[in-house]
């Protein structure tokens, strides 16, 4: 597991609810695996949580919140979302989270 994670968000309020929700992380660990992502159901909390890893919330745009975050990962996710193609990604985890 990472120490450090980054993700992209439309409503970043959403994310900090308190709740599970579908992300894509992206690893942000040096090496190998640096920008791998990952789809996950998880848990995120600010201020950050010792013990957990860090996450970054950027915009859809790119744009990083300069207040980190904690990532509780509860479960991992099939690599991809069913999905029509070419469809809003956003939705498609919306959707997922749902099951």
């Amino acid at each position: 597991m990472s120490n450090e994670y980054e993700t992209f968000a439309r409503d970043p309020q959403r994310l900090l609810s308190g709740r599970e929700v579908v992300l894509t992380l992206r690893d942000l660990t040096p090496g190998r695996r640096k920008y791998r992502g990952v789809n996950v159901r998880a848990v995120v909390s600010r201020p950050p949580r010792s013990g957990e890893p860090r996450l970054w919330i950027r915009s859809v745009v790119g744009n990083r919140d300069p207040q980190p975050c904690s990532v509780r990962i509860v479960e991992e996710l099939p690599e991809a979302f069913t999905a029509v193609p070419y469809s809003d990604f956003f939705q498609a985890m919306e959707r997922a989270e749902r099951r």
